[in-house]
């Protein structure tokens, strides 16, 4: 028998070291997200209810915050925020019950008692008028932005979705995250009028 031309040993050997460097970014990737929620600072979030023509997609359910909107001349911190920029909140941990925003910035800020800082991305940012719940707080033309945190959906076992949707838009769900020196920030817990419904595994 003769052997292999020395290109397919070449191609052979590119095939399995790519294959190996796939399995280790992927292996990487499931123990960072371990070691995240693990370790993670546990912060409480308030679900807001979702517009109702947001339809379920499949097991994933909607989840939005009351961390999602956010007007940075209420809160305080940095201004000139556009779409698509990085952001950093600093989230007040100091009393019971959900975590409160107290500041926005274009760069993470230091670390302070009871207080943990989640990044995020600005997705729009826009003017308008005064919020009908606080006119005087933030006075026409309030700067409003939009903000994703890569928490925004949430898998669940499938025929759960629906009742899950209800509960979120009946404002009865908060979520446990967990926050990492750098701000990012994963699921960890997801209660439904306080009590716990799911937990997110390590692995």
């Amino acid at each position: 028998m003769t052997a292999p031309p020395r290109r397919w040993k070449g191609v052979a050997l590119r095939l399995v070291i790519v294959l190996a460097l796939q399995a280790a970014a992927l292996g990487w990737m499931v123990m960072s997200r371990a070691e995240l929620l693990r370790t993670g600072a546990e912060v409480t979030l308030n679900v807001v209810p979702v517009d109702p023509r947001d339809l379920f997609r499949g097991d994933f359910v909607r989840l939005q915050y009351d961390i999602t909107t956010l007007r940075p001349g209420v809160i305080g911190g940095d201004s000139g925020f556009s779409a698509r920029d990085p952001i950093w909140v600093v989230l007040d941990t100091s009393l019971a019950g959900p975590a409160r925003p107290a500041g926005v910035f274009k760069h993470q800020p230091p670390a302070l008692p009871e207080r943990t800082v989640i990044r995020g991305r600005v997705v729009s940012a826009y003017e308008g008028p005064p919020p009908v719940d606080d006119p005087e707080g933030c006075p026409a033309p309030c700067r409003t932005l939009r903000v994703d945190y890569g928490i925004e959906q949430y898998f669940v076992p499938e025929g759960e979705g629906r009742n899950l949707e209800n509960v979120r838009n009946d404002g009865r769900v908060t979520v446990v995250v967990a926050v990492d020196s750098d701000g990012r920030a994963a699921i960890k817990k997801l209660l439904v009028d306080g009590i716990e419904r799911y937990q997110e595994p390590l692995f």
